[in-house]
């Protein structure tokens, strides 16, 4: 089953709470605090995306893996020296 397409509002939020949760020491909690969240508010609607059995959650999940790679890579010589 393919994913419904997503809006640019629904994509930008899936990529900011990838983001977040990939850049948080503990992305594991964090992303199950936002589950738990997601099931007292039960605005699925907007956060359905973090259930595993939501249609865009694969969207979400490449997003997140996506940005632990860019934080992991690290970064080219020239570019380190370029910053300082």
């Amino acid at each position: 089953m393919e994913a419904p397409p997503a809006s640019a509002e629904e994509k930008h939020r899936i990529e900011r709470v990838a983001r977040f949760v990939a850049r948080d020491g503990d992305g594991d909690m964090a992303e199950a605090l936002l589950r738990r969240l997601l099931k007292i508010t039960r605005n699925g609607r907007r956060w359905g995306f973090l259930a595993p059995d939501h249609p865009l959650y694969p969207y979400y999940l490449q997003q997140k893996v996506s940005e632990q790679c860019r934080i992991l890579r690290p970064r080219p010589a020239a570019a380190a020296t370029a910053d300082r």
